[in-house]
């Protein structure tokens, strides 16, 4: 792809602020075009599916989808690197990238639309952003009402709260524990898992309920968050022995504890064709409809961890038990589960 580029994004979606940050960092020409009402024709011609963030090169050519389209740039604009030289922390922070993308999305999407107060305060901000400031009257409560109706769609319900907050509350106390004495989650420099964990962290401080949790309970990941808008090169990454301690919680707790829970039902429901995915997190019941786009993503972090022959990675893993699901049985549902290939994508409005 070739510069000067054109990303089409949404104020509140992490996914576009996720491939803003990391363009900014690469230090690539871009213009931020929001995605509104009056711009819906332009950015419908280079959208596949009406999903952003979308980004579009000099010569017209798009790509969709935030992982996908990072890992395109990256091959192509090699320095500064945002993938570790060290293959196993490269795979840690494809694997922290994931999580954030397709389990710590679900906590910020239940936050932003199951309390009142969040869902006025995104209401607004979301239709102020689409009608530029000019909406009719009323559009608010539509648009609160709808977003509000598709809570399901992330497994937010009365019943699943507990597991989802749980989760949350786990999360930013162990980042940040991770971020004492670093600047960004590996050591001086950024790397794939802080721009996609950092895109649904700024998005939850956005909104009064997490982001007062936050503040209050986590505040190096509030800075981080901040920080990386204007993330830098700043020294050098840490090494797998110097990150071990830190990131065994994290990995413990959170992705065998929650994510690859889910991410193992999940794959294993696509490959069957089964009508829902019920998994118990934290005590707590989680229900959702499978999802193929995260089987899919699964499938690929799977493939990813088959590639990396390192003791330390191995044990790491073996340790905190996320290899019994990326190198189990969920491991071979995950390849199943990919053969088909629909889509759920991401949401533009979360």
């Amino acid at each position: 792809m070739t510069g000067p580029f054109r990303l089409y994004g949404a104020q509140l979606s992490p996914f576009a602020a996720k491939v803003r940050n990391y363009l900014q960092f690469k230090g690539l020409e871009f213009e931020w075009r929001e995605r509104t009402q009056a711009r819906q024709e332009e950015f419908a011609r280079f959208a596949k599916l009406p999903l952003a963030p979308v980004l579009v090169d000099a010569n017209g050519v798009a790509l969709q989808d935030s992982t996908p389209t990072i890992e395109a740039l990256e091959a192509e604009y090699p320095e500064p690197s945002a993938i570790p030289g060290d293959p196993a922390l490269a795979f840690l922070s494809a694997l922290l990238e994931d999580y954030a993308d397709e389990w710590l999305s679900k906590a910020m999407y239940h936050y932003r639309w199951s309390y009142p107060e969040d869902q006025a305060s995104a209401a607004k901000r979301l239709v102020d952003a689409l009608f530029e400031g000019a909406a009719p009257d009323g559009v608010e409560d539509v648009v609160r009402a709808r977003m509000v109706g598709r809570l399901h769609h992330v497994g937010s319900t009365t019943q699943s709260t507990p597991a989802i907050e749980a989760s949350f509350t786990r999360l930013i106390a162990l980042l940040d524990q991770m971020l004492a004495g670093r600047t960004y989650l590996f050591g001086e420099r950024p790397c794939f898992a802080d721009f996609g964990l950092a895109a649904q962290i700024k998005q939850a401080l956005a909104d009064p309920t997490p982001g007062a949790l936050i503040r209050a309970q986590a505040p190096r990941v509030a800075a981080w968050a901040e920080r990386m808008e204007s993330a830098r090169v700043q020294g050098s990454l840490e090494s797998l022995d110097a990150l071990k301690e830190s990131l065994a919680p994290l990995l413990r707790e959170e992705l065998a504890g929650a994510y690859l829970i889910w991410a193992s039902a999940n794959a294993q429901a696509v490959a069957d064709d089964a009508p829902g995915v019920a998994v118990e997190l934290s005590g707590a019941p989680f229900v959702l409809k499978p999802q193929r786009y995260a089987a899919k993503a699964f499938a690929e972090l799977c493939r990813k961890r088959a590639r990396v022959d390192d003791a330390g990675l191995t044990a790491l893993l073996e340790q905190t038990g996320c290899d019994a699901f990326l190198r189990g049985d969920s491991a071979m549902a995950s390849s199943a589960a990919e053969e088909d290939d629909g889509e759920d994508g991401e949401d533009d409005e979360a």
